[in-house]
């Protein structure tokens, strides 16, 4: 026998021959291993193929990127297949003189390009994630319907037809204010042919409140840049100037086909180039509503909105209560509201206002009512404007209490448009007594919303009053008896000669002031608001002695560097100074302890730490810090603040992106120093690149994060029995109860973990108070005995993701009261309930198995004779390709819902009981017929017709 790897002039002798079979064989087992080590690492780069795809399904990636690794991936995997091709046939050619050398160097060579294409793979993946930025859409809160709309609809579909016919890249919006242009670009940016049919790398929508008038000392293609910057996740610095940005912004789209929203363009040029956007040659569109006739992008196609006819008018004003039965069931008010929606003149943002107040309206006397005030005649002049007035007037005098009116006139105090934080807005509320003693700003706020006279943000965080809303509202205040208010909006020489002796209010947000007079007396005033006022350097602290009734001042983002004396304002609540750059060191002495401050916003200032006479501050609620990162967290200053509610902490960082390894412990640190702080319901705390809450009262749920476990005894105490609901995340950041599984239902109580759970007197308090325990993504845990040993009050379980778990041991002495299991995506469990142990009979009555993909059988059966689950309602089994059987008697006389779905390898079921209390059975069609059931049992569950094909 020659060896393969001997030449045909190979002169063998006994000895050499041996000697080159060895070596043939050591050969051999190198080609076989690095075979194998080839396989390995393709099967890595293809799972990394999925997973890549999956992410970039909903992430947003420049260019073309990522088709070029893909390209790449399967270039490699035809290389690769080449190769495992070579390599079979050597295998079979073993008597012939193939050299393996040869194919051990190809093998390795391609191992090691493998390699480098999967980091290519896992560094475009992880750049994914970090934009956490939406491919193609960002959805906005949805807008009111205009299917039903006929002339509104038409305008969409054409707007539609535009954007699909790729003779057009620019597109019109146009027509005066209020008739709804904003709403049709709400809709088109929410459409299914912009986010599923992929025309688009990405749609990015800029509301012109956000970059436009917001800042005079900003320009607007500054204002457009920091909006499109956000959009595609990139990190700009404060001091990034215009030509930085653009350089960013273009690198990120070049090549890819956007789609640009701009809404309330009043620019007559608008350089596209300065902002860094790439021209719209390659299939890329720009649509814009305006109201003047301008044109910034050149030639445009134009759909022009115009007032709604009388039937529009009614169908838009109906499905603002469509939903509500005890209105359009009843004749006499829906006769009433025709003639209320013709009124509205055809004007959409009339419609709006009108139809949600009126919605509120649930007798025919409150409707005829309401009709009669509109029917007065208005004013000669701009007859919109006076509507507008008219019809805000109703809803302001007829739609709130006294209280309410003063918080939304209140909101005029800010610009129009503004972003309006909801946290100051309730600051402000409750300093000026507006709230009351049984009041909160959420139910006041959700009364001003209802109205729609304040928008709500698309992140909840703030509200906006609309310009045309706001412009008519200004008239209000000149009404209120009790509140005189200046707002100065613009630059003016003589704004010294206003009677600022009779204001209560006062406003000079962004209006360019530059000094205030040491002569006004404000006797009366209690709020002042001199935000942005970037040219206001200083303020005479003499000022101030004629300002003791002052309650909120808000300095944020002022270049100010006074110190405020608090001995002429012993009644300030409310202090703003966050922004003020220079600011390094608290604007205030702490003299005596009378002092009234409730909340304190320093964050973005020069102080890095929290200033060690905070402690004083008795009545301080709510305090909003910045502190630094690589500073001692153990010098926070604030055991002493024993009334403390709220605290809102910006971690200042190297440019380094915050990692979770960072910011859990950055976290912990925080938690240690709130012992004493059992008045403390929210605790937030901001990263460059995130915000986690910590603690959050929600209602009477407290929700609790904590990265450890051990740092649950720092937050609690003794307050786990304070409130009504409980929520605990151990290892897991709050998340919404969506993207839990809610098989688990809606329960107000839970432990959520990621980590195994330690026995300890807080955890075992903390179990006796919550009903359900959702383990999620741990793999310490290997039997559900770990948890169920520490509490027999847990009736609800979910495990998720747990990948350690092979069977679920449940022994006697854990989770006796336990009523619903679900287990979801355990990739190693493998038999439900260990058969070698005695069970004795469960409570369960909801059981419920998805996606676990390794499980075989189901044992349902007990030692000692019958099935462990008599009082099961409920069967859920979904995803278990291994499935084969389920070991039970099927004694289960309180079995009313069983579904099934992929469960291809489950070919029997032992139906051949008492099927009385079996109400559903919802299975695929061919999976049942294929089943191994008595004819007799599929006949009888046909009669009785409680069979159901998914």
């Amino acid at each position: 026998m020659a060896c393969p790897d001997v030449g045909f002039g190979a002169i063998q002798t006994c000895t050499g021959a041996l000697s080159l079979c060895i070596k043939c064989g050591e050969t051999k087992i190198t080609l076989t291993n690095s075979h194998s080590h080839l396989q390995e690492n393709m099967s890595r780069l293809r799972t990394l193929r999925e997973s890549v795809e999956k992410t970039h399904a909903i992430y947003w990636f420049p260019g073309n990127a990522i088709e070029q690794w893909l390209s790449e991936v399967d270039q490699t995997d035809g290389n690769v297949r080449e190769l495992s091709t070579k390599f079979s046939n050597l295998e079979k050619v073993i008597w012939k003189h193939v050299s393996r050398h040869g194919l051990i160097q190809e093998i390795n060579t391609m191992s090691a390009n493998i390699k480098d294409v999967i980091q290519k793979g896992e560094k475009m993946e992880h750049d994914l994630k970090m934009k956490n930025i939406n491919r193609v859409v960002a959805q906005l809160p949805k807008p009111i319907t205009i299917e039903n709309v006929p002339a509104l609809k038409e305008k969409l579909d054409r707007l539609i037809q535009y954007v699909n016919d790729d003779a057009h890249d620019t597109i019109k919006v146009h027509g005066i204010s209020g008739t709804g242009k904003t709403v049709l670009l709400q809709h088109l940016n929410n459409h299914e042919a912009i986010a599923n049919h992929k025309k688009f790398h990405i749609v990015i929508w800029l509301p012109a409140s956000e970059f436009e008038n917001r800042n005079k000392y900003q320009s607007t293609v500054a204002g457009i840049q920091r909006i499109i910057s956000k959009r595609l996740g990139l990190c700009i610095g404060i001091e990034d100037d215009i030509g930085t940005i653009s350089t960013k912004i273009r690198r990120e789209l070049t090549d890819a086909k956007y789609l640009l929203l701009l809404d309330d363009v009043k620019k007559e040029k608008i350089d596209l180039g300065a902002i860094g956007i790439p021209n719209n040659t390659n299939g890329s569109k720009i649509i814009y509503t305006t109201y003047l006739p301008v044109s910034p992008f050149g030639k445009a196609v134009g759909v022009e909105m115009g007032m709604l006819s009388d039937a529009d008018s009614w169908e838009l004003f109906e499905n603002f209560f469509k939903d509500m039965d005890d209105i359009t069931d009843n004749d006499e008010i829906t006769t009433i509201a025709r003639d209320v929606a013709k009124l509205c003149g055809g004007y959409f943002a009339l419609i709006e206002i009108v139809a949600r107040k009126f919605a509120s309206n649930k007798t025919p006397n409150s409707w005829r009512n309401g009709l009669e005030i509109l029917k007065r005649p208005a004013e000669k002049r701009d007859i919109y404007m006076k509507q507008m007035e008219k019809f805000l007037h109703f809803s302001y005098h007829d739609g709130l209490d006294e209280n309410q009116k003063k918080c939304f006139l209140f909101s005029l105090l800010y610009p129009k448009e503004h972003k309006i934080p909801v946290d100051c807005l309730f600051d402000c509320w409750a300093a000026n007594g507006f709230l009351g003693n049984d009041l909160i700003g959420e139910d006041i706020l959700g009364r001003l919303l209802e109205l729609a006279l304040l928008t709500k943000g698309s992140n909840g965080q703030y509200v906006t009053i609309n310009k045309i809303c706001r412009a008519a509202t200004i008239n209000l205040l000149q009404e209120h008896h009790e509140i005189k208010c200046l707002v100065v909006e613009e630059e003016r020489e003589n704004i010294q000669s206003y009677n600022w002796e009779d204001m209560h209010w006062i406003s000079l947000v962004d209006s360019g002031v530059n000094v205030l007079s040491t002569d006004v007396r404000c006797l009366k005033l209690t709020t002042l608001f001199l935000r942005k006022q970037s040219k206001l350097e200083n303020i005479w602290s003499s000022f101030f002695d004629h300002t003791k009734e002052l309650i909120v001042l808000d300095l944020y983002k002022t270049k100010l560097e006074l110190e405020l004396p608090m001995s002429s304002l012993r009644k300030l609540k409310v202090l703003y100074v966050n922004g003020c750059a220079i600011l390094n060191k608290l604007p205030f002495k702490i003299e005596g302890p009378n002092n009234m401050l409730e909340v304190l916003d320093i964050r973005g200032c020069l102080i890095n730490e929290i200033p060690h006479d905070i402690k004083s501050l008795k009545r301080l609620r709510r305090l909003l810090v910045s502190i630094n990162r690589e500073g001692p967290l153990s010098r926070l200053m604030i055991s002493e603040l024993s009334s403390l509610k709220e605290l809102i902490i910006d971690v200042k960082q190297n440019d380094m992106a915050s990692n979770n390894t960072c910011c859990n412990e950055v976290i912990e640190d925080i938690i240690k120093n709130i012992d004493s702080l059992k008045e403390l319901t929210t605790l937030q705390v901001h990263f460059k690149d995130e915000s986690i809450d910590v603690i959050q009262l929600s209602g009477y749920t407290l929700k609790i994060f904590i990265p450890k476990q051990g740092s649950l005894q720092h937050i609690l105490n003794e307050r786990v029995n304070l409130y009504n609901a409980l929520q605990v995340y151990i290892g897991s950041r709050m998340t919404s109860k969506s993207e839990i599984q809610m098989s688990i239902k809606v329960f107000s109580s839970f432990v959520l973990s990621c980590d195994q759970i330690v026995h300890d007197s807080v955890i075992e308090r903390v179990l006796d108070h919550v009903k359900a325990i959702i383990m999620m993504k741990d793999d310490s845990v290997k039997h559900l005995d770990q948890i169920g040993l520490l509490s027999r009050n847990i009736h609800n379980c979910l495990v998720q993701r747990c990948n350690n778990i092979k069977t679920l041991i449940l022994n006697n002495h854990g989770f006796s009261n336990l009523e619903t299991l679900v287990l979801s995506e355990c990739s190693q469990l493998e038999v439900l309930f260990s058969k070698n142990v005695v069970q004795k009979a469960m409570r369960i009555k909801h059981l419920e198995i998805r996606e676990c993909s390794a499980i075989e059988e189901i044992n349902m059966l007990s030692t000692s004779g019958g099935d462990i689950l008599p009082t099961l309602i409920t069967l859920v089994l979904d995803n278990l390709p291994r499935l084969k059987r389920i070991c039970s008697d099927m004694n289960w006389p309180s079995l009313s819902t069983l579904e099934i779905r992929k469960c291809d390898e489950l070919k029997e079921l032992s139906l051949n009981r008492d099927l009385t209390m079996l109400r559903n059975i919802s299975v695929e069609r061919q999976w049942w017929e294929n089943l191994r059931v008595a004819d007799q049992i599929k006949q009888e569950l046909k009669r009785q017709g409680i069979r159901n094909f998914l």
